[in-house]
């Protein structure tokens, strides 16, 4: 192995604007192909976040408006092991909000703090004012701050349309990127919304989110048949938003095929290049294997000579990919500056892509190494 090793990077040296051409189409290859990975999976979190609103996956709700005994529901789901990262609580209420002259229907979510941070991010949308962090606070939309006219600090009266009336004092201000939430939504904590509704420590609905937001489907229905309660509506977000999901569902699908073909076509560069350089090097080959060179070392040396070409090629597009990243998320911008799509590294998915360029690339020399494999020394020396 070492004697086939230090003939393929000799033969690597030896023809310097062919191996940087090969680790040029490597990595523009690898580049692109994890480019258009991340940049899928960002597309797909954005459609998730501002078409939805949210990243809820699984929502479990009553026929009767109320779920009693749900901490023992919320410990049946967690020990079924569904890959469940978040199981909140909510009390949802319909009612108005009276603020000096001004009134406003609304839907006042009570929450614990870190279910609703888990579940919409709320820490990094109060773009004013602070979290929820104790009892008779409130956080307000954006769009029905302007509507009401309430500044931090302002108590404002929480009213139902059964007559419960009680003060609470703004904290904070929010903006999760859809109007109807914004201009809707006064998010409490747990307590206060349980004071306000006035129904014990019984709750409206729980919300989850769970690891693989694409089998959400299949974990509610896990759900459902665990609980097995038929008072108990249990949606996911694919059955509420089928256009959506479909739509998605077909990104992901185009996205896999580009990323395939991206990568065939640098395997095919690949393999026609290797394949030209084992006609060239015929003679040294042939000389070699007269020299006591082994038909299966001769092989190997085009493996090799490709393994070296996909580690150094795979590093190069590696890099040009988070290039591309940078570069995207400075110039495809929103008006506010804020990139259109927020791509994440996702660095498990590019380990992967790490790994298959590199075997792909290796795989690509065998054919070469077959050629090199069958050659026989006599007839190349006889011919040259």
């Amino acid at each position: 192995m070492i004697k086939s090793l230090r003939i393929a990077w000799h033969f690597l040296i030896h023809s310097k604007i062919q191996t940087l051409l090969i680790i040029l189409g490597i990595s523009i290859g690898v580049s692109v192909q994890i480019f258009i990975g991340l940049l899928s999976q960002g597309l797909e979190g954005s459609l998730v976040s501002k078409v939805i609103g949210s990243f809820v996956n699984i929502t479990i709700s009553s026929e009767s408006g109320k779920i009693e005994d749900w901490q023992n529901k919320k410990n049946k789901i967690n020990d079924l092991n569904v890959g469940a990262t978040t199981i909140a609580p909510v009390v949802n209420l319909n009612g108005f909000v009276q603020f000096n002259d001004k009134k406003e229907n609304v839907q006042v979510r009570g929450f614990y703090p870190e279910d609703v941070n888990s579940v919409y991010d709320m820490k990094s949308k109060v773009y004013e004012g602070k979290m929820i962090s104790g009892s008779g606070q409130v956080i307000v939309g954006k769009d029905l701050r302007k509507k009401l006219g309430v500044n931090l600090g302002d108590k404002i009266d929480v009213l139902t349309f059964g007559g419960n009336k009680t003060e609470a004092t703004v904290v904070g201000f929010y903006d999760l990127g859809a109007i109807l939430i914004n201009s809707s939504w006064i998010i409490s904590d747990f307590a206060t919304a349980q004071n306000i509704a006035g129904n014990g420590n019984s709750i409206t609905s729980m919300e989850i989110l769970v690891k693989d937001a694409y089998n959400a489907d299949i974990t509610a229905n896990k759900i459902n048949q665990c609980l097995g309660d038929k008072s108990l509506r249990i949606e996911n977000w694919k059955s509420q938003n089928k256009l959506l999901a479909s739509a998605m569902s077909g990104q992901k699908v185009c996205s896999v095929i580009i990323q395939f073909f991206v990568l065939l076509a640098a395997v095919l560069s690949i393999i026609s290049i290797l394949g030209i350089s084992v006609v060239q090097k015929y003679k040294q080959i042939g000389i070699l294997k007269a020299m006591g060179l082994k038909d299966s070392s001769a092989a190997f040396v085009f493996l090799l000579q490709a393994f070296i070409l996909g580690i150094l090629g795979t590093a190069v597009g590696v890099e040009l990919t988070m290039l591309y990243i940078k570069e995207f998320n400075r110039h495809i911008v929103t008006g506010e500056g804020k990139p259109i799509i927020d791509i994440v590294i996702n660095h498990r998915f590019m380990l992967k892509s790490v790994l298959i360029d590199v075997a792909a690339s290796t795989l690509a020399a065998f054919l070469p190494a077959i050629k090199a494999f069958k050659l026989n020394p006599v007839e190349v020396i006889k011919n040259a």
